[in-house]
């Protein structure tokens, strides 16, 4: 980590600290980003081995100071704002949930502070909470609300449709519905973590040569990869027509024969898959709302899969920027008095300068 500007003031620490990765911001007074990191000390890895809460306490603590604490060692006294599984019952503390219909600049009054005890200076890192729907089916989301935010605040900065239905695609998606800032109700789906079981432990892990083709760091942004797309689109349109009639699990097997009767190629196996899983993920919440714009809080080849599957069951895709967890993470900071509001005057997109995809896609690409 090099501060790339060290001639501004820092403002406050921002943390998205998901399951299995760790994004962390130093943001200047306008919320524009000083320095990053980004590693792969998720909670999981964080609290391995604590037996018990001070234990599993004191390993985020750990956790946190090796990797912001040069920050905080120059800049003594800085607050921080965390969001993520950070804040649930296996995180460093549990930072509780708002209840749909929740507003999201409601985050702001319901922070959980977490004193950090191994400084001098009084270090508090201050937790988001998450969502919570309780009925008709209990459901729950953590990290992903303050990318909603600031998903919200970059339609209002480019004067576009409002936001109305969101898609933040990852191991569990989720399917997010709002009436201006108010979040009226959402859904998860086991996508990327179905699609991670397939390839590791399923009998279609032996046939797959490789992950999907168009989802490593490496390939082309062009949206052709290997597959040229194809094996993607073949499991679309394999779950669009015959989805309802065989069902999804039927329709995974097919991407075994298909490779046993020569008309798939191990290669493409992977991107079948995701064709299939998507479409259907795609197909059932399109059916369920009838969206005819959906926001899409992902980047590279996720988002090109979501735009898509969207597109071939009549949705028009908005891709959101990559820096909205971190404009949503300024704005909650704002609006609890972290830090000050900055003076009136125009902002441009890329004020984040932020690079790295969205949390919600690991296991996806």
């Amino acid at each position: 980590m090099a501060d790339d500007a060290p001639g501004r003031d820092a403002a406050l620490v921002a943390l998205d600290w998901g399951t299995s990765s760790f994004r962390g911001w130093l943001l200047d007074a306008a919320g524009a980003v000083l320095d990053e990191v980004r590693t792969d000390d998720g909670t999981l890895r964080c609290s391995a081995g604590a037996g018990s809460a001070p234990e599993r306490a004191a390993a985020f603590e750990r956790t946190f100071a090796r990797l912001c604490g040069s920050w905080l060692d120059r800049r003594p006294g800085l607050p921080v704002l965390a969001a993520g599984m950070v804040g649930s019952n296996h995180g460093w503390a549990d930072a509780g949930y708002l209840d749909v219909p929740a507003a999201l600049p409601r985050l702001a009054d319901h922070l959980t502070p977490v004193p950090v005890t191994g400084t001098d200076v009084g270090t508090v890192v201050h937790l988001v909470p998450g969502l919570r729907v309780t009925e008709p089916d209990p459901d729950v989301l953590r990290g992903e609300e303050v990318q909603l935010l600031g998903a919200l605040e970059e339609a209002r900065e480019e004067g576009g449709a409002a936001l109305a239905t969101a898609v933040l695609p990852g191991t569990h998606s989720k399917w997010v519905h709002l009436d201006g800032d108010l979040v009226t109700g959402f859904g998860t789906v086991m996508t990327g973590e179905l699609y991670g079981l397939l390839l590791r432990d399923s009998i279609l892990a032996r046939l797959a040569d490789d992950g999907p083709g168009d989802g490593r760091e490496d390939d082309a942004d062009d949206g052709t990869g290997p597959s040229s797309w194809e094996a993607f689109d073949r499991g679309l349109d394999a779950e669009a027509r015959r989805g309802d009639e065989r069902g999804l699990a039927a329709l995974l097997f097919t991407a075994r024969t298909l490779v046993m009767a020569g008309m798939l190629r191990p290669a493409e196996v992977a991107d079948y898959l995701s064709g299939l899983l998507v479409g259907s993920e795609v197909r059932h919440a399109l059916r369920a709302d009838p969206a005819p714009r959906v926001t899409v809080c992902a980047s590279g080849a996720t988002a090109r899969r979501y735009d898509r599957a969207l597109g071939r069951h009549g949705a028009a895709a908005h891709v959101a920027g990559q820096d909205v967890a971190v404009r949503g993470l300024w704005r909650v900071a704002r609006d609890a008095g972290l830090v000050a509001a900055p003076a009136p005057g125009p902002r441009t997109r890329d004020r984040h300068h932020a690079t790295t995809p969205s949390r919600t896609e690991e296991g996806l690409s």
